[in-house]
């Protein structure tokens, strides 16, 4: 059975969220005799080359998964030489590691690949309440108002979604938005203090993710999700 290996190296939620996701790339890819396991933040003192060497021990192959924010942070991380996306790229061209060691960044970082399904996120809040625990996006998609937010905030390719400079509005922010939208069309009576409490954070990614749907039509909307499902096939 082939083994694989996933390195969220900046965050353990994303490490939870993106086993989720690679587990329903397998499934939507027909990949059923496959292994995938995920690790989270890279620990100092640790030398990244090193623990890849140990992991490919018993792994078949590695990927390692970064966040890509807008252009601007990009441009900077890649004048930095030990930058980790540096580091990175020299373990991939590294030619003991051809065929072995992969490197999917997140364009526009993790909250891009959830927002391929807007419907799904609605889901997520929706499944809160006990009249939506079963099927519900059917019941979502029903209702008029709910379908027409979910339709309005989603984006046809959402690594568009991107800061307009550093530190600006990107897909985190508009994940943001669109959480206290619907928390607000789902019951117009919530405080912002509850509002502030439920809205989407980054502790919750790995909740979000299993409301998204991966399909021929929520893949289209992120090539870099896409990527990652095409890495993953080679090895089955």
């Amino acid at each position: 059975m082939p083994s694989i290996r996933i390195w969220t190296l900046e965050s353990d939620n994303d490490a939870k969220a993106v086993k989720c996701l690679a587990n329903k790339l397998k499934e939507y890819l027909k990949l059923e005799t496959m292994s995938i396991d995920t690790t989270g933040r890279l620990k100092p003192p640790v030398r990244l080359k090193d623990a890849i060497r140990n992991l490919l021990e018993d792994e078949d192959c590695v990927i390692l998964i970064i966040d890509r924010d807008g252009p601007i942070a990009h441009h900077e991380r890649l004048q930095q030489p030990n930058s980790l996306i540096n580091q990175i790229k020299q373990i991939v061209d590294d030619r003991d590691f051809a065929d072995k060691v992969f490197l999917v960044e997140a364009i526009q970082e993790l909250e891009a690949w959830l927002l391929i399904d807007c419907l799904g996120i609605f889901c997520y809040y929706a499944t809160k309440r006990a009249q939506f625990r079963e099927n519900c996006r059917s019941k979502v998609s029903a209702n008029r108002p709910f379908k027409r937010l979910a339709d309005r905030y989603q984006k046809g390719n959402t690594e568009n979604i991107v800061e307009a400079e550093q530190g600006g509005r990107g897909a985190k922010e508009y994940l943001t938005e669109f959480s206290e939208r619907v928390l607000r069309e789902l019951n117009p009576n919530l405080t912002q203090r509850n509002i502030d409490r439920e809205k989407y954070q980054e502790t919750r990614s790995p909740e979000v993710a299993e409301h998204i749907d991966i399909n021929k039509e929520t893949l289209r909307r992120n090539n870099s999700l896409k990527k990652l499902g095409d890495v993953i096939a080679q090895f089955q």
